[in-house]
């Protein structure tokens, strides 16, 4: 089992991105671990910090799900179409390199598996905009930092088809 803290720090401004870290250590007293049920169990996740990415996917794998990541849009179009299955969910940072966002790697996931796919959009800006685009997509939004319970119903949740 794994548990993670997710922490982001620094302002964001056009072409710059803030200071992140991910912490990822061992432990077997979370509950529930890994009890998905969804037809699909592959995540995709999309962030442009590689430990970000990483530690989602240690994480997520942990848990029994498998994982597609990407560090960019670019990336994601090229990984999805060799993707082992099914994106059942999309696990997206909202500021992306080359002012891409996450609304636009759900955007593409869904475009790819050719209807709707359940998205979490992590971000560390609180704006009502933020949650306004994410209702917008039909996306669940979870602010940075991520706490590791909230994280783990939201993606079991989701994965099962809940809201």
């Amino acid at each position: 089992m794994w548990l993670a803290s997710i922490e982001t720090s620094g302002e964001r401004s056009a072409g710059a991105g803030a200071a992140s870290a991910l912490t990822v250590t061992s432990d077997a007293g979370v509950p529930g671990g890994g009890s998905g049920t969804g037809a699909s169990r592959l995540v995709v996740v999309v962030d442009d910090d590689r430990s970000i990415v990483e530690g989602l996917a240690l994480l997520l794998e942990g848990w029994g799900y498998e994982v597609l990541t990407a560090l960019s849009l670019d990336e994601l179009a090229r990984n999805l179409p060799q993707a082992n299955g099914t994106p059942g969910l999309v696990l997206a940072d909202h500021f992306l390199p080359a002012g891409g966002t996450g609304a636009q790697a759900v955007e593409m996931v869904r475009k790819h598996v050719g209807a709707p796919v359940p998205a979490l959009i992590l971000t560390g800006d609180t704006t009502p905009e933020r949650q306004a685009e994410a209702a917008a997509l039909g996306c669940r939004l979870l602010h940075k930092p991520v706490q590791i319970a909230p994280l783990k119903d939201m993606v079991d949740g989701l994965m099962k088809g809940g809201a």
